[in-house]
């Protein structure tokens, strides 16, 4: 079987990355001798007619996605457009979303096939391998008469060193290199910790599992390779095994790599020991889950954690010279005016850099299972909506009003706008709209009138409404890097990204 992964579109709150989902399945589809292709339509234009010419120039047998609730909508259609070109298409969704809403995917999305439930990694190598759906672990699937089989679930993968590396070169890294984004590496998988709106414990186990330090490294060695400046680990917390992360940083240490990486971590779960060790091995930033500023609401939420060990561990973090990101979730169960207040005085007083989502109870989570006894009035399951920058739920005690009104202050203080759900945060707006709109695949031959890289700035200029500085400046970087690439064919030349 040939097998067609896809990247859907995201409605960016965050930097752009590849998906560790897809990497590894191509991965594995790849390394046991399938033939694998990617469209990845996060980093390109999302278009009927783009979906419709892979499809018929590629023929696969399967199609695959990945989808996390704010862009499950966008990842359905996109099957749905799959299956109209060709009905004979086994069409697969796999993510957290559809993981814990399978009865509805397939109940409501008559075009999709197959839901994979959790890790995907062996599940989607039994699909292509044609076995029969009933004895594929970790599924859902309509039986013949319409109804919606969930199959038993698929054990978890004990030793993750069997799995081959992701395949990135399967994905135009170029282009997530011209937008400076980092190289995701995952060190392990599992999260013993059991916060009521999270539903990574569910996804990936509460017990943690730890791949080789040397493979890891190897893996970082390899993404640095490609042209990668930075790396972020991410696992849901790396910090949970310290003789592990000691080791790994002593790998990096030991090879003498030099590279800027980061990490999402708990504040019960950092000391000085181990932070300056991760500063030594090249650590600069270290993502802290604090979600409020109340410890009431901590308490309700199971978070398990106290104010006073959050200033504890952001000051160890400074100490190890390593910067520190407080992240904070409103609207949380308990929340009201007050404690809103509390939240934005406390992210305050820690002196250093936050930020805030707003509560999206995606499904699977606690807080959305068992919402009325939270206190939770969720609003909307429009889940385009559930992008954590506006407010989709009440409490007694805050309105959506009050909560979106913080959200507002929040970014007014950061003199900036709200974030636009149809851009991402990148250092590059100039590749953002290159890529957004497949400029540089529109463009098609181009007489050359002398230097072909001027003939690129001057041609851009005209169309697109940036600077012609920073057009050239771009074009050039990109072209100096091999990020941007041009061939000659019948005396004309022709861009695309390398």
């Amino acid at each position: 079987m040939k097998t067609l992964l896809i990247n859907p579109p995201y409605p960016f709150t965050e930097f752009p990355i590849i998906p560790m989902g897809l990497l590894y399945i191509s991965g594995i589809l790849e390394h046991n001798g399938y033939k694998v292709e990617v469209l990845d339509l996060l980093v390109s234009k999302n278009s009927r007619e783009k979906i419709e010419r892979k499809i018929k120039q590629y023929q696969p047998d399967v199609v695959g996605i990945t989808c996390v609730t704010m862009n499950y909508p966008a990842a359905s259609e996109i099957l749905k457009q799959c299956k109209s070109v060709n009905k004979d298409i086994i069409t697969v969704i796999g993510g957290p979303h559809v993981t814990f809403a399978p009865v509805e995917t397939l109940t409501e999305a008559p075009w999709i096939d197959i839901v994979v439930r959790r890790e995907g990694d062996y599940t989607i190598l039994d699909i292509v391998n044609g076995k029969k759906l009933s004895e594929i672990d970790g599924i859902a699937y309509r039986e013949n008469d319409g109804s919606v089989k969930l199959t038993r679930e698929r054990a978890l993968i004990e030793n993750l060193d069997e799995l081959p590396f992701p395949a990135r070169h399967l994905f135009q890294t170029s282009r997530y290199l011209a937008l400076d984004a980092h190289a995701s590496i995952v060190a392990g998988r599992g999260c013993p910790f059991n916060c009521i709106f999270c539903v990574g414990s569910k996804m990936g186990g509460r017990r943690g599992r730890f791949r080789n330090p040397k493979l890891i490294i190897d893996e970082v060695e390899q993404a640095l390779g490609y042209g990668f400046k930075e790396v972020n680990f991410e696992d849901d917390l790396l910090t949970l095994n310290h003789k592990h992360l000691h080791t790994v940083c002593d790998e990096i240490i030991a090879r003498g790599l030099k590279f800027n990486w980061s990490a999402f971590a708990r504040v019960d779960t950092v000391n000085t020991d181990i932070l300056k060790k991760m500063r030594q091995a090249g650590c600069t930033w270290v993502s802290y889950g604090v979600e409020s500023g109340n410890q009431q609401i901590l308490d309700l939420v199971k978070k398990k954690i106290t104010l006073d060990r959050v200033r504890e561990a952001v000051k160890m973090a400074k100490d190890a010279d390593i910067k520190v990101l407080a992240s904070f979730i409103i609207g949380l169960p308990g929340e009201t005016k007050e404690t809103l207040k509390d939240t934005m005085n406390f992210a305050q007083e820690l002196q250093t850099f936050y930020g805030f989502h707003v509560l999206a109870p995606f499904p699977g989570s606690e807080v959305r299972e068992e919402a009325d006894k939270y206190g939770i009035e969720i609003l909307t399951d429009d889940w385009a909506r559930y992008d954590a920058n506006r407010a989709v739920t009440r409490t007694k005690g805050a309105s959506p009003e009050d909560i979106n009104s913080v959200l507002h202050k929040y970014f007014q203080g950061l003199k900036q706008p709200l974030p636009d759900p149809a851009k991402p945060r990148v250092k590059s707006p100039l590749a953002w709209t290159l890529m957004q709109r497949d400029i540089i695949e529109s463009l098609g031959p181009l007489s050359p009138k002398g230097d072909p890289v001027e003939d690129l700035v001057n041609r851009l200029a005209d169309i697109i409404l940036h600077s012609r500085e920073q057009i050239s400046k771009g074009i050039r970087d990109w072209h100096n890097r091999g990020l941007l690439k041009y061939d000659l064919k019948d005396g004309r030349v022709i861009w695309r990204w390398g």
